[in-house]
């Protein structure tokens, strides 16, 4: 496909799917990394959950622009780098780039996500719990109808760091808003282009997953709208 063909959004792609579990032999590394990952933090683990937002920590990203975060063991590291690029290939669309990964955090009273679509049309991930996604803590997502009409979509692509889901649904006769709930180690891959957010957390434990970004475009100048930051507020900057 050329890189113009990804731009467009396709209700059809949108979504959260369960597309299986993580082996077994590849758990402890997942639970090796974060472990790794929150040692690193020290203090800085507890204010960020403190500060009861919602929080992507990078531990790599294809950007380079130094918002990622370091594993202090470097050998874990490199296997971890290793299985999320086998990752990649077994559970996301064909052609997907990796461009980023690493662990979101939804601390316990977070205040909601506004809808949005991660950085561009083009974008999807794969999802992997490390604690129980629940009805109290988990990502909700939006599903469309074959039918919206064109505009409807050019408007959410235009704006997708916060999506006007009142105006979408004067758009069509109907969407579905739908929420994940999954045990830990399960594999979730969320469509290219889906409308989601995380929720705030009403349970009694804080919610903690890994994640795979990705994405199709590989040269961004056929991008029509304005591609910035995550639409996450709180990015945390490990090497300040």
């Amino acid at each position: 496909m050329n890189d113009q063909d990804y731009v467009k959004l396709q209700p059809s792609l949108m979504g959260f799917r369960y597309v299986g579990t993580v082996p077994a032999e590849a758990r402890p590394l997942l639970t090796r990394a974060y472990e790794d990952l929150k040692r690193g933090m020290g203090s800085r683990w507890d204010e960020q959950i403190a500060a009861r937002e919602i929080c992507w920590m990078n531990v790599w990203q294809e950007d380079d622009e130094g918002d990622s975060m370091e594993l202090g063991d470097k050998a874990l590291a490199a296997e971890l780098h290793a299985w999320c690029l086998k990752a990649a290939e077994a559970y996301a669309e064909k052609g997907a780039i990796m461009d980023g990964y690493g662990f979101v955090v939804n601390p316990v009273g977070s205040n909601p996500q506004v809808w949005h679509v991660d950085y561009t049309t083009d974008a999807a991930a794969i999802w992997i719990p490390l604690t129980q996604f629940t009805d109290r803590n988990a990502t909700q997502f939006i599903t469309l109808p074959d039918t919206t009409p064109e505009d409807a979509l050019e408007k959410v692509a235009s704006n997708v760091d916060d999506v006007d889901v009142a105006a979408l649904a004067r758009s069509v006769d109907h969407f579905q808003v739908q929420q994940i709930v999954a045990k830990p180690m399960s594999v979730l891959y969320m469509g290219r282009g889906t409308i989601h957010r995380g929720i705030s957390n009403s349970g009694d434990d804080n919610r903690i997953s890994f994640y795979v970004s990705l994405h199709f475009i590989r040269d961004y100048s056929v991008y029509p709208y304005y591609a910035d930051e995550r639409s996450e507020k709180a990015v945390v900057q490990f090497n300040d």
